[in-house]
Order: C-alpha cells, then sequence, then structure tokens
C-alpha cells in the first residue's frame, strides 16, 4: 500500500509539471500564472489534498495492522527500512503522526469496537494550508477592497467583455465575408465599386444589360424599384433572389463580392443606359449615402435659401 502511495504521488506531481511545462510554453500564460494568485492556490491546495488522500490511506493501513493484531519480523524489517527511505521521511513530516511503536503516549481513554481514538498533532500540511488561506484572504481583502489595485469579478468581466468586443469589432472589419443583409454598408472606394462591376458584367448584364439599363430584367437606373433601393434592400435581393426569376447568389458569390455588386448596381443611379427599359416598380427617393446625410445636418440652411430664392422668383 505505501509503495503504491508513493508511486501515485510521485505520478501526479510529474503531471503537476507537465501542465505547468506546458502553459509557460507561451510567455503570456507565463505572465499571467505569476501575477495571478489564484493559479498558486488552486497548485498549491491540489497538493495538499493529494498529501491529505495519502495520509488516509497511510492511516487506513496502519488500523488494519492494528486489528489483525500481530506484525511479522518481516513487515518490522520492512518498517525499519521504510524509515530510512526519503519518500517515508518526507510523508512522516507532512502528517506528523506518532509511529505504531509510540501510540500509547498519544492514546486516550476513548476506545470503541477495539479501536482506540489517538490525540496526534494536526498535520503540518493541514496546518499550513490552513494559515496560507488566512494569508491569502488578507492579501485579497487588502489587495480587492482596501486599495483596490485591481477589479473585482464583476468589473473584471465587463473588461473583459470590452476587450472582446473591441476585438470583434477589428475583426469583422477585415472579415468581409462576414458580411449579411443585417450589416452590410454602401461601398464607395473606387477599386471595389469596379470590381463590382467586373462581376456585374460576368454574371448580371445578360438580364440587366451592360450599362444597367434592363433586358429581361428591371432598368437598374431609373428611380423605381420593385424590392427596394437601401443598401440593405439590394443585397438582399441579390442573396436570396425573387420569386420573378432573380437568380439566388448565395453560395455562388461570396459576401464581399455581393456587396460588391449591390453597391455597383447604386452608383448606376442616374446614368442614361443606350436602351432604358419601361419603369416597373415604386417610385422611391435615392437612398442617402453617409456623406450626404452629414452635410445636410451640418448645413440646415441651405434648404431654407433655395425656399426663399424660389418665392423670391414668383
Amino acid at each position: 500500500m505505501k509503495k503504491l502511495n508513493r508511486i501515485l504521488i510521485l505520478f501526479v506531481l510529474l503531471l503537476m509539471i507537465g501542465a505547468a511545462s506546458i502553459t509557460t510554453l507561451s510567455p503570456e500564460s507565463s505572465q499571467e500564472i505569476i501575477a495571478n494568485p489564484v493559479y498558486w492556490l488552486v497548485a498549491v491546495a491540489a497538493f495538499f489534498l493529494i498529501i491529505g488522500f495519502i495520509a488516509t490511506f497511510e492511516a487506513l493501513d496502519a488500523m488494519k495492522k492494528m486489528i489483525k493484531g500481530s506484525q511479522a519480523e518481516s513487515s518490522e524489517d520492512a518498517e525499519v527500512e521504510e524509515e530510512k527511505d526519503w519518500a517515508a521521511g518526507l510523508l512522516h513530516s507532512l502528517t506528523d503522526a506518532a509511529p505504531l511503536d509510540k501510540e500509547d503516549e498519544v492514546a486516550t481513554d476513548h476506545e470503541y469496537d477495539g479501536i482506540r481514538e489517538l490525540d496526534n498533532n494536526l498535520p503540518p500540511w493541514w496546518l499550513i494550508g490552513f494559515y496560507a488561506s488566512m494569508v491569502f484572504a488578507v492579501i485579497y481583502l487588502l489587495r480587492y477592497h482596501v486599495f483596490q489595485t485591481a477589479p473585482l469579478s464583476i468589473e473584471e468581466l465587463k473588461i473583459e467583455l470590452a476587450e472582446a468586443e473591441a476585438a470583434k469589432v477589428e475583426y469583422l472589419k477585415t472579415a468581409a465575408n462576414l458580411v449579411d443583409e443585417s450589416n452590410v454598408e454602401l461601398l464607395t472606394e473606387e477599386s471595389r465599386i469596379l470590381a463590382g462591376g467586373e462581376t456585374f458584367t460576368q454574371n448580371c448584364a445578360i438580364c440587366h444589360a451592360a450599362d444597367g439599363g434592363g433586358s429581361i430584367g428591371p432598368n437598374l437606373t431609373d428611380a423605381y424599384w420593385i424590392y427596394g433601393n437601401d443598401i440593405k434592400d439590394v443585397f438582399k435581393t441579390i442573396k436570396y433572389g425573387t420569386s420573378n426569376g432573380m437568380t439566388k447568389w448565395d453560395g455562388m458569390l461570396s459576401p464581399s463580392k455581393m456587396q460588391e455588386v449591390a453597391s455597383y448596381v447604386l452608383s448606376l443611379q442616374g446614368t442614361t443606359p443606350a436602351s432604358p427599359k419601361e419603369p416597373q416598380g415604386d417610385l422611391l427617393e435615392a437612398a442617402p449615402t453617409e456623406e450626404a446625410a452629414s452635410d445636410s445636418t451640418s448645413t440646415p440652411s441651405d434648404s431654407t435659401v433655395v425656399e426663399e430664392t424660389a418665392i423670391s422668383s414668383l
């Protein structure tokens, strides 16, 4: 039993050392472990928990021998040899339990069913853990509640959520293919508009004509729209198609390509095609861009000047 316990503790210690080595391969992980006392507390608690289990097994083994009431010469020789072993010495220093031949010195008057109660000292590993928890509690109280040099759990959660949201925004800026009809925006870069025009010529000109004047499909240059003229409406129409024969391009074009095509289609507004098709749908005002909206809010007096000019001309 004792040999098995030693093998068990050595195996667990090697496992803990291996796990710590893996985490220290990353500089960020090693810095986090060193800075955060919780990791050290968990490691120490796990170590003492293992020692506690081994001490329990040792006590059960000793109790078994006591109940049997016989110790052979070979057992005594093995016990003497074990006392010389470093692992047994380490275990004894951690448990501080009285050896079997000195149990009478720590025995009490309490006995039940042949089992005597011993007044052993509290195990040093338990005392160390108890005092360490008191020291940790004081340090925790001073750091988090008195001096407030570190955020509490709820504040730390808010900080991490804010960092995650910022990382998400940065990721979405570079992840063009995560665009859908809920977050698509009108493109203004000339290179991407031209790329949308190339895709339109290859895939859409057969129904809408190369200049967007319409053929089988409707005219894309006038102010009449069947499914809406907002960038989200146009993107959705391209992505899912329509019931009147519009092809569903989802799966054939990437989201970034569909965004380029939708932006190119809206750039055709006001152009003059060679053979424009008759209007279809409803007459809709052009959807204002962000720049136009900001200009209208920054110069509110322009509409008043135009109105006054028109009245004076009458």
